[in-house]
């Protein structure tokens, strides 16, 4: 390693600086954190399926009509798996792979279940659509003070 830090014209203190690399990875499935709001959505979702089942719409209609309440009460269901790196945040969850680069966010927003990123600094009313939610585990989640401390490196 050394070597090769001389070779590029680096201080081989400054080249092992540059390996650390801080990541924080960890994962939420709502069935093993909060079993009790998963199986109230759920069955919220089947008695809403329901509700448009018994409306004897054609087909296609009801079909799709379900498949948008599912979509939208599917971060209720789907494990997440959220990443802070030295680039940025990610949120995987079933299909969906939400990215955010640090540069793009101005704002975090601690909450009792997670944390909330957002890329405006003051509260907008479309944060409900622009922000990204990283649900935190109580017990199997990252240590607090390092989140917090990589949050505040980046100025959130």
């Amino acid at each position: 390693m050394e070597e090769r830090a001389e070779a590029r014209g680096l201080e081989p203190a400054d080249a092992l600086a540059g390996v650390r690399v801080e990541i924080h990875e960890w994962s939420y499935n709502p069935w093993r954190d909060r079993p009790g709001q998963a199986i109230l959505t759920c069955f919220a979702a089947l008695l809403t399926c329901g509700t448009v089942l018994s409306l004897h719409l054609p087909a296609l209609m009801a079909l799709v009509m379900c498949t948008v309440v599912l979509g939208s009460l599917s971060t209720a269901l789907v494990p997440v798996r959220c990443r802070l790196d030295e680039e940025g945040v990610t949120r995987r969850s079933g299909w969906m792979v939400e990215r955010r680069l640090w540069r793009d966010l101005k704002r975090a927003v601690r909450k009792s279940d997670g944390i909330l990123l957002t890329a405006s600094k003051d509260p907008h009313w479309l944060d409900a659509y622009r922000t990204l939610f990283l649900p935190v585990p109580p017990l199997r989640g990252p240590a607090g003070p390092e989140i917090e401390r990589l949050l505040a490196s980046h100025g959130l």
